[in-house]
């Protein structure tokens, strides 16, 4: 699944193509995604106005337009390429956009766990209307980080991954963000001390900063808008490495299940 650096790579490459310019036309090829796709208000709404910006909230991508926002979402396997026509180039393109003059962006969902929706006038969604602190937001501080977790039993990696807590992290960015801090991923959220929170959190933005710069982490879905990969698959420490050497100790990368997900981690490096 694209996580907060695949989704901000997207935001980035997207902006200059569409801030400013109006979306002309909109095709459906499917009715729904995850959720059904609100055809009538986006051609009633969202045709023929400009798109003033484009905000990433954890993993969404909100198109600012002036009488609302349209909300995408890549699920599983989603990947927003462009292409010169509104013809279907792929296989499982279920929305094509067009905005002024000529940019076509195709929305191509193979398992069609993302999402197109729309949010009149200022009016919130129920999809962002939960969604936690934002790693990179001046207001995630240690502290506040270990005032939400505490009393949690819930594993450190589990906080992590949980969008109602930190928005847009996933098993990748977490694992690879707990290796760098040292902890380990099992330990509960709740016993962090505040000096534990301000490794991670440091660790976290660390991590974060360096998959945008080098463009998210293509392993099996994701490509950018215009159709390259990420690199930072390179550069994992621990993520899909189980059972090679660390890298900075050399014990064997170790893999378990956490809430049915792998978790990745070095028995050595991280003891805390």
């Amino acid at each position: 699944m694209p996580e907060l650096p695949e989704v901000e790579t997207l935001r980035r490459a997207l902006l200059p193509l569409v801030q400013g310019k109006v979306l002309l036309e909109i095709k459906l090829l499917r009715k729904d995604l995850r959720f059904p796709i609100p055809a009538k208000q986006l051609r009633d709404e969202a045709l023929n106005a400009p798109i003033q910006d484009i905000v990433r909230r954890g993993k969404y991508l909100l198109f600012r337009a002036p009488g609302g926002t349209m909300i995408w979402h890549l699920g599983m396997s989603g990947r927003v390429i462009r292409y010169p026509s509104m013809e279907p180039a792929e296989k499982h393109t279920h929305v094509v956009f067009r905005f002024a003059p000529d940019t076509c962006l195709h929305f191509i969902d193979p398992r069609r766990f993302g999402c197109v929706l729309w949010a009149p006038g200022n009016e919130g969604h129920p999809l962002l209307d939960d969604l936690g602190l934002e790693p990179f937001d001046p207001e995630t501080t240690a502290s506040a980080l270990k005032k939400l977790a505490q009393g949690r039993k819930a594993p450190i990696k589990s906080f992590l991954m949980d969008s109602r807590r930190l928005a847009g992290i996933g098993n990748i960015y977490a694992c690879e963000s707990l290796f760098l801090a040292g902890i380990k991923p099992m330990r509960l959220a709740g016993k962090l001390s505040l000096t534990d929170w301000g490794r991670l959190l440091e660790a976290l933005r660390r991590t974060l900063t360096q998959s945008i710069s080098a463009g998210g982490t293509t392993l099996r879905d994701f490509y950018g808008a215009d159709g390259s990969a990420g690199y930072f698959a390179l550069d994992l420490s621990v993520y899909g490495r189980e059972g090679q050497p660390c890298f900075k100790c050399g014990t064997s990368i170790v893999r378990n299940l956490q809430s049915g997900r792998s978790t990745f981690y070095c028995k050595t490096c991280q003891r805390f």
